[in-house]
């Protein structure tokens, strides 16, 4: 009788075991699970904001405008040409992007450059053509843009939502405008989907370019 009893408690502690065993397992899945959910949120490029229209002139002299880039994925900054802050940093690094759209036709098709600068009166377009030829920007796919000056610090500050220096004419080259450094990632639909430092934060570039190629497939999934 005593060996029975203890036979049938030693059941009763093999599955009570079994069931913590197999209870502590699926706490372990569900928690590495929610950790990749927690750290790893690839792919989510929620909509921040909608770029209002307008129409600017580029270093060529054409017309560009929110409905000639519909379709296109691009990347917005706000620069200029004798900025001697964080514009040669910010240069280098679309000049790496636009390196690397020539050696990826998907990218080529479908993804631009456009640049907005911030000191309109001393870049005519001829001092934008200029430094287009000097640093190596193609023109097929990195435009240049002028207008004037507040209209661009408008769209600057309440369409990109980007510190502009209030439009404020530069001091010159040494202090310049205060402006942003930000790389502003704008999808076919005219919406902010990201905003990076490649200049100044190291990966950014990566993930800048990454998120284009997710847009890419967005585009293609309908």
């Amino acid at each position: 009788m005593a060996n029975g009893v203890a036979g049938k408690s030693e059941r009763v502690s093999e599955g009570i075991l079994g069931w913590l065993s197999w209870s502590l397992l699926a706490v372990g899945i569900i928690a590495v699970v929610a950790g990749a959910f927690v750290w790893e949120p690839a792919g989510d490029l929620p909509v921040r904001r909608k770029i209002p229209p307008f129409e600017l002139n580029d270093q060529d002299g054409a017309k560009v405008s929110l409905d000639t880039l519909r379709g296109k994925i691009w990347v917005g900054t706000f620069m200029f040409t004798t900025c001697r802050n964080a514009c040669p940093a910010m240069a280098a690094e679309l000049l790496r992007i636009q390196k690397t759209i020539r050696n990826e036709g998907a990218l080529e098709e479908s993804l631009r450059l456009v640049s907005f600068t911030l000191d309109p009166g001393n870049d005519t377009q001829r001092r934008l053509a200029e430094y287009s030829k000097q640093q190596g920007i193609d023109s097929r796919l990195w435009s240049f843009l002028r207008g004037e000056r507040q209209d661009i610090a408008r769209l600057c500050e309440e369409g990109f939502g980007l510190s502009a220096g209030g439009g404020r004419e530069p001091a010159g080259p040494a202090l310049g405008v205060p402006h942003s450094d930000r790389f502003v990632l704008v999808d076919g639909r005219g919406q902010i989907r990201g905003y990076y430092r490649p200049s100044a934060v190291a990966g950014d570039l990566e993930k800048l370019i990454d998120a284009a190629r997710l847009l890419l497939e967005e585009d293609r999934e309908g």
